[in-house]
């Protein structure tokens, strides 16, 4: 139970922490959102900034990043802890 009580305290955390860091990605991101729009023509760039679906894409690419690296640390740590165990 306390495990999992972290486990999903740590997902919150993840999820929490990836807000900021897209919004900041986003805004880096301005010429290429703005290479988006002239090129393909799809609405990225407004006059307030680049637009909401932007934002979500960076977000959701850093979740995804966020993941798999809290994946292979934790397929890491199990691979280590059961060395430890069986020597």
């Amino acid at each position: 139970m306390a495990n999992r009580l972290r486990v999903a305290g740590l997902v919150f955390v993840i999820f929490f922490v990836a807000l900021p860091v897209a919004m900041l990605v986003t805004i880096i991101m301005f010429p290429f959102w703005s290479w988006v729009e002239s090129t393909f023509g799809i609405e990225s760039i407004g006059h307030s900034g680049p637009a909401g679906w932007c934002y979500w894409v960076s977000y959701i690419i850093i979740l995804i990043g966020a993941f798999l690296i809290w994946r292979a640390i934790r397929r890491n740590t199990k691979r280590r802890n059961t060395k430890l165990s069986s020597s």
